[in-house]
């Protein structure tokens, strides 16, 4: 295993900057009291968050909205595919939970039948540089997820906040790239271990989900649901989307933009036909996918515990919740089917 490195933390902003000067590098910035991932220009001190990013770092690898091809409306057979940008890239800071959303969109875009090129060419330009977290924030539950705010899965380079240093770890052959710094020096020293605390969102497996698709829980648990889908574009791992031809003035882009099955839109067909037309319908088939049809699917549940579904959502109640709710419901099935009626006792 590669050794750690320690670099001052009066010195960090210069390793950075150093960086910059070959990459395109990203970080996380304070903008209008929120964090969220922005180029580094060396105009700002570099400030790092100790726990939680409030905007997940899934657009810079699946854009909101992504143009594949360009064609020009005059010609019939013109559609040509977007050129991908090739310029080497470093995102430095993402937490741990964010580091699993990756994993498990490298699930979808790369290792199943249909393989995403644009996805695949953003992977392959970025060094992941990720930061453990000192902290829990008030909604992470990560420990719930078989993640830890220590966790380097996925990670290239792994570094965490000690006092007056930063400990710095390569991972990968990628990460070892930008190991070679006069600023990081080797050290036989390593972070402190921590203790983190679980069971705040504890849920039931996968195959009790699927046991509870027509249960009557989901009209309980959709009641104040708006659907309005914004926990779905907070979400680090939720992946689906449309493609649409644009057009302006004889050009036009083939584009994918994000959607949500939280939208009423999402499953209607041709002829207006619908199969989730109530929130209760929209509710179910969202928590199922989130801890049961991913696992079947893909091997592994796709909520990474990063609780911004809950930071963002009007209502202050989302799936992470209504997961545990869930949970519940299914030990207070299993009591009922267990329990001995009072005749057989006597009996």
């Amino acid at each position: 295993m590669n050794k750690w490195h320690k670099i001052k933390k009066t010195d960090l902003q210069k390793y950075v900057s150093r960086l910059a000067e070959k990459w395109e590098v990203w970080i996380p910035r304070l903008v209008d009291g929120k964090w969220e991932f922005g180029i580094y220009d060396g105009a700002r001190d570099l400030d790092l968050p100790e726990s939680i990013i409030d905007v997940s770092l899934k657009n810079l690898f699946f854009p909101k909205r992504r143009a594949i091809a360009t064609f020009d409306e005059n010609s019939k057979w013109s559609l040509q595919p977007v050129s991908p940008e090739r310029r080497p890239r470093i995102i430095l800071g993402l937490h741990p939970c964010d580091a699993a959303g990756i994993e498990y969109m490298d699930k979808v875009f790369l290792q199943s039948e249909y393989k995403d090129v644009m996805y695949k060419n953003e992977r392959e330009r970025t060094i992941l540089v990720g930061m453990l977290c000192n902290k829990m924030g008030d909604d992470c539950h990560c420990t719930d997820r078989g993640l830890t705010p220590d966790s380097t899965s996925s990670m290239d380079v792994a570094f965490v906040n000690e006092g007056e240093w930063y400990f710095f770890r390569s991972l990968t052959d990628k990460g070892k790239r930008i190991m070679e710094s006069k600023y990081l020096k080797e050290t036989d020293e390593g972070p402190t271990k921590n203790e983190w605390p679980a069971g705040k969102y504890s849920i039931a497996s996968p195959e009790e989900f699927m046991e509870m698709y027509d249960d009557s829980i989901w009209h309980e648990l959709s009641d104040i649901c708006l659907t309005c889908g914004i926990c779905t574009y907070a979400c680090p791992t939720c992946v689906c989307f449309l493609v649409a031809d644009e057009k302006f003035k004889g050009k036009g882009e083939r584009v994918t933009v994000w959607d949500s099955c939280q939208l009423q839109s999402y499953s209607r067909m041709a002829g207006g036909q619908n199969t989730r037309k109530t929130p209760a319908s929209r509710v179910r088939n969202r928590t199922l996918d989130k801890f049961a049809y991913s696992h079947l699917r893909y091997g592994r549940i796709s909520c990474t515990g990063c609780g911004r579904c809950i930071m963002v959502c009007p209502l202050k109640r989302s799936f992470p919740q209504l997961g545990a709710r869930l949970s519940e419901r299914i030990r207070e099935k299993e009591k009922e089917r267990t329990k001995v009626p009072a005749e057989s006792k006597e009996e």
